[in-house]
């Protein structure tokens, strides 16, 4: 896999930026959660579950929103240009963080986290349309497997480092760090040749707002979809979004249970190691489906099922641990699980949709999770400040998983 790197320059460039500013995504992440830890209190409006749930909200909802923009906007303007900009854009928006000093500031914190997620999506979406321009035909599903790990190690590797980071150093320091890395990655795609599109057909093709404000496309995705008797596949992953509260749990159980055990009292810490674990399970659940499972339609079925048992079970036993320690392997079997269904439903949908609808059903796909996660995540932070139970959200939220898993199984055997 990581011959690619040698054997084609502006691949290994594109994939550098990836690392440089993925690693830096998930060192401003932790930094965030923390400083929403530290202003969290009393003279906050709302509870510290609500305020983890805005943010994870906050950063899902700008890619569904801008999500169907950005790609027709990649494929008319320069995509160097485009990614170049995102970059930029992103680095001055992690200093404005800097002015986050106190509970009044949180507004600003969360304007600044949908800002940047909304730049960030533009750059992902010229990013996937550069990337088969710097490498061959043949090694294209490599190269695009190897972004995909990218993305579950700089999880585990930047969240790492950013609680250690944030323990020996300050958060103003993350924050520049993190402003770097965004700097890096723009001089990096700056360096990559992409061929010019001028007169190509994508270039050509008239772009109509009206498509994209009245959903015209993703009708015609769903249509398609429907046709294909692909339906459950496609909506796999939002019946998997009540795991969105698995994510705000992740947070609470930083700041509010192992933030005070660990020591120090360390948020910032308990933070890195559970996002961590999280990107440990994201890096080994398709490895394990794949090996022990298999990739036939009906192993591919069976290992989304196994997905939200894996991810309910992960977290149900998460809810009973009082250490780190015992809480990592939690994690990471439950995102093992999930990763495993992310991956197997894509496939799944992809084998046989036809190439002309792959981009609409992905966002068909994408804008279904992205409206569950969201609703779920805000649902689970607010449902903690009414209970001030970890262990009871934390189940509510795994029977949510089951008995979504258990509909999605049968309603996929019907077909």
């Amino acid at each position: 896999m990581f011959e690619l790197l040698r054997a084609f320059p502006n691949f290994r460039r594109l994939w550098l930026a990836q690392v440089a500013s993925q690693g830096g995504d998930w060192l401003s992440r932790v930094a965030v959660v923390t400083l929403i830890d530290k202003l969290s209190g009393p003279s906050a409006a709302v509870g510290i579950g609500a305020l983890y749930g805005v943010e994870l909200a906050l950063r899902w909802l700008p890619s569904a929103v801008l999500g169907p923009i950005a790609g027709p906007v990649a494929d008319r303007l320069p995509r160097r240009l485009l990614m170049i900009g995102s970059d930029l854009a992103r680095a001055t928006l992690v200093l404005v963080l800097l002015a986050v000093k106190d509970a009044d500031d949180l507004p600003l914190l969360y304007t600044i986290v949908a800002l940047q997620m909304g730049a960030g999506i533009f750059f992902d979406s010229a990013k996937s349309g550069v990337l088969p321009n710097t490498v061959s035909k043949e090694s294209l599903h490599t190269a695009y497997a190897l972004s995909a790990a990218t993305w579950s190690s700089m999880l585990a590797i930047g969240s790492f480092l950013g609680g250690f980071l944030l323990e020996w150093t300050s958060m103003e320091t993350v924050f520049i760090l993190d402003a770097f890395t965004y700097l890096a990655s723009a001089v990096l795609v700056f360096r990559i040749a992409i061929p010019d599109r001028s007169g190509s057909e994508p270039t050509k093709a008239p772009f109509h707002w009206s498509d994209i404000l009245l959903l015209k496309d993703l009708r015609r995705g769903l249509a398609h979809v429907r046709e294909r008797g692909l339906l459950a596949p496609v909506l796999a992953k939002t019946f998997w979004g009540p795991a969105g509260g698995f994510l705000v749990l992740l947070s609470i159980m930083a700041s509010e249970r192992f933030g005070e055990t660990t020591e120090g009292g360390s948020t910032a810490l308990a933070v890195g190691i559970l996002f961590s674990a999280r990107g440990i399970g994201t890096a080994l659940g398709p490895i394990f489906g794949r090996a022990f499972v298999g990739s036939s339609d009906q192993m591919l079925r069976r290992q989304i099922a196994m997905g939200y048992a894996f991810g309910a079970t992960g977290y149900a036993l998460f809810a009973f641990t009082d250490t780190l320690l015992l809480a990592y392997p939690c994690i990471v079997l439950s995102h093992m699980g999930g990763s495993g269904l992310w991956v197997a439903s894509t496939t799944l949908w992809q084998k046989h949709v036809d190439d002309a609808f792959r981009g609409r059903v992905f966002a068909l796909e994408f804008l279904g999770m992205t409206a569950a996660f969201t609703l779920a995540g805000l649902a689970t932070g607010f449902f903690y400040d009414w209970n001030l139970r970890i262990d009871v959200t934390t189940w509510v939220v795994c029977a949510a998983v089951a008995v979504m898993g258990t509909t999605w199984t049968f309603l996929a055997r019907k077909k």
